[in-house]
């Protein structure tokens, strides 16, 4: 029942179908596109819904004398003579409730079809404007949702307000004036004899908000049929039970119970941290499979753990190699929008001096397989990157390095400072109003290798800062925490990347590492 107020608390809400009812027409077109409109609403609904299969007739009338109708028989409805229905004149009383009119013969002209129909009605309020909606649906709805939800011994009847039949397995009774000769109680339940002299238990419940009932009867023979026989054999299973419970307990007892709880002490010693422990239990029966297989089960952990030691090892290295892979193409897509971008602003009057200065970039990148690398040709690869970007920002900074000449000559990990000048052109001096100075100073205090780059850019926001590291955090930088892992996972976690930053003024990113001397040192570490 409850679908069927669902569809008009949906004429409720649609804003196409109130605003036929609350518009003004300037002409009859603008209606009957509206109504077009209103139509494809319905076509719509069902299609998200198989209830509206079972409508018959389906009229809205506003009392701005606007009609809408949808289903198979509301073609050959009478408005006119529908209004002028004793429930029509009575629906003003019902205070905009839903009235349930019940079943009765279809109100269409030729009904061949749907014979008989269930209608509701309600008074719908769009602000001001009424209407009025009628809803007939198929009886054929019940037969769908009930013949085959109840015992085929049982005889169910749906009745209306009015006790007509509105459901029961036997098509001819539809429609027809039920006559409680089984003096049925308004609700509740009780023994009745039928017109045949058989007794039945029969039970009445109304259904709420609609003054419709159910009745229910049941042959009272079906109840009470085999309870004698059902009675004795499960008296017979019950003793049968007990006798066989008692010697399946006597033989878990000695030869399942005292096996296990041997073999359970021994799995206590594995929680006790034992590596290696072993339980003899003689005999072919399923405990002594068991135990076989707890001692195989025991040797092979010690295997997997020793394998496990040696593929966390791999994996550390295979993950290492994964990062450090992860910048090439990750560099290759900016530096090829930057030279989409000089084409552009340039009309392509730098293109061969961007495109050399990156086939030289690219062509050192690809052929060295290393990842240490001197610092010397890390810094030649970052001055071939600083020159590209130079030219995409028109000279919009300016790169200082200081260091001394011999610091060169150490080892780093490959491709560390690019990333971090990246972020500080893109992040810090591109937002910036005038020049900008990225200054890159390298020193050696304490046999740590310090690598600081400084820019007086735009600086970020300690929110920024606090997560600029944070792998698993969207505002994190990729480049930098590419960087930083690969330090991390080369030197151990007391290296890295160390960010300061004051919004407004400059941001300071430090390299630290080990000093490295050579590369054989450096993979060592």
């Amino acid at each position: 029942m409850g679908e069927w107020i669902r569809i008009i608390d949906l004429l409720q809400v649609n804003h196409t179908i109130e605003s036929i009812f609350t518009s003004e027409y300037d002409n009859e077109t603008e209606y009957f596109f509206d109504v077009k409109k209103a139509g494809q609403v319905f076509d719509d609904w069902a299609y998200a819904s198989n209830m509206y299969t079972y409508i018959s007739s389906l009229v809205v009338v506003g009392d701005n004398g606007k009609v809408i109708r949808y289903g198979e028989d509301v073609g050959r409805l009478n408005v006119e003579e529908l209004l002028q229905k004793d429930w029509a004149r009575k629906i003003d009383q019902s205070n905009g409730e839903l009235v349930w009119i019940g079943i009765h013969e279809n109100y269409a002209g030729i009904h061949y079809r749907n014979p008989y129909v269930v209608s509701l009605t309600k008074k719908l309020d769009y602000g001001g404007s009424q209407a009025l909606v009628y809803i007939s649906f198929k009886s054929q709805f019940f037969f769908d949702k009930l013949n085959t939800k109840h015992d085929p011994n049982n005889d169910l009847f749906l009745l209306d307000s009015h006790n007509r039949i509105v459901y029961n397995r036997d098509p001819s009774l539809i429609n027809q004036l039920y006559e409680n000769h089984l003096n049925i109680q308004s609700k509740g339940y009780s023994m009745i004899t039928n017109q045949s002299g058989e007794k039945l238990l029969a039970a009445r419940v109304t259904i709420s908000n609609t003054g419709w009932s159910v009745v229910e009867t049941i042959p009272y023979k079906t109840l009470t049929q085999g309870s004698t026989m059902i009675f004795k054999v499960t008296t017979i299973v019950f003793l049968l039970s007990f006798l066989v419970t008692g010697f399946v307990w006597f033989l878990i007892t000695s030869r399942i119970v005292n096996p296990i709880q041997r073999l359970t002490r021994t799995m206590n010693r594995v929680r006790g941290n034992e590596q290696i422990v072993r339980v003899e239990i003689q005999s072919n029966d399923e405990i002594g499979q068991l135990n076989r297989n707890f001692n195989y089960m025991m040797e092979r952990i010690d295997r997997l753990h020793q394998d496990n030691l040696r593929e966390q090892a791999e994996k550390n290295d295979a993950e290492y190699r994964a990062l450090q892979s992860q910048i090439n193409p990750h560099f290759l897509y900016n530096t090829l929008n930057s030279i989409r971008w000089m084409a552009i602003i340039q009309k392509a009057d730098n293109i061969r001096e961007i495109i050399e200065v990156l086939g030289r970039l690219l062509r050192n990148t690809i052929k060295m397989n290393d990842t240490i690398i001197p610092i010397r040709v890390e810094l030649e690869l970052l001055r071939d990157y600083i020159q590209i970007q130079k030219l995409r920002y028109n000279d919009k900074f300016e790169v200082e390095f200081l260091f001394d000449e011999e610091i060169t000559e150490y080892q780093c990990i490959k491709f560390i400072l690019q990333p971090i000048i990246e972020n500080a052109i893109f992040h810090g001096i591109e937002p910036k109003e005038g020049r900008g100075t990225i200054t890159i100073r390298l020193f050696i205090e304490s046999e740590v290798l310090w690598i600081e780059i400084y820019d007086n850019g735009v600086g970020m926001e300690q929110e920024v800062l606090n997560k600029l590291l944070m792998a698993n955090d969207k505002k994190g930088s990729i480049g930098l925490i590419n960087v930083h892992e690969r330090i991390q996972r080369t030197f151990g976690q007391d290296y890295g990347l160390f960010v300061e930053s004051e919004c407004g003024t400059h941001t300071l990113v430090k390299i630290k590492q080990p000093v490295i001397t050579s590369i054989a040192e450096g993979n060592d570490d």
